[in-house]
């Protein structure tokens, strides 16, 4: 009998596989990046349909086969991690494509997923201050959990410089004004690591 596994998830990527089938791949606390197949998903009657789309946040149930892992249920679906702004969906595509970039494998890391979640929230939602360009708060939180995602895989070095911007557990307007005081050293330490990573 196969194992069941019921996780909170961020869905990260998704794609057509034949007629009515979805492989995706989900960012989830309790098993870490899970690429999953999702039977008849395509199908305009089924139930998982909808709580499959890039960036949906929800309570998943995962069944572990022999080869793969498949989808069996999706609850609790919630789409508040989609930006208001063109900028601000622009910065959570980019740390998507960041994260499938660089997680390999099943590595379990809950810290990973609580940062990327309150990071993709508060890049939602974080209400802007009088004088802070959107564009540039946006730009200041996508950058502080960039390096916060590297920080938790083990790609970015304990500085004193950095450690500031790593280890608070928050984001906010304070933070993303600190972040454009700061921003050559920061940019040119996400560069860095990411060189370092060799993906």
């Amino acid at each position: 009998m196969h194992q069941v596994f019921i996780s909170d998830g961020i869905v990260l990527g998704k794609r057509a596989l034949g007629e009515s089938n979805t492989r995706i791949a989900v960012l989830t606390r309790e098993l870490g990046l899970v690429k999953v197949h999702a039977r008849s998903t395509r199908v305009e009657k089924s139930k998982l349909r909808y709580g499959l789309e890039v960036m949906t946040r929800a309570r998943f149930t995962f069944v572990k086969g022999r080869h793969e892992w498949r989808l069996t249920g999706v609850s609790e679906t919630s789409r508040d991690l989609i930006g208001t702004t063109i900028a601000r969906r622009a910065a959570a595509g980019r740390i998507v494509k960041l994260l499938l970039r660089l997680i390999r494998g099943e590595e379990v890391t809950p810290v990973l997923y609580e940062t990327v979640q309150m990071g993709l929230s508060s890049l939602a939602h974080l209400p802007m201050k009088t004088g802070v360009e959107v564009d540039t708060a946006a730009q200041s939180i996508e950058t502080v959990l960039v390096l916060r995602i590297l920080s938790h895989l083990g790609y970015l070095p304990s500085t004193p410089e950095l450690r500031p911007f790593v280890e608070q557990d928050f984001f906010s307007i304070e933070m993303a004004e600190e972040v454009q005081k700061s921003r050559a050293l920061l940019m040119r330490a996400i560069n860095e690591s990411l060189t370092a990573t060799g993906l």
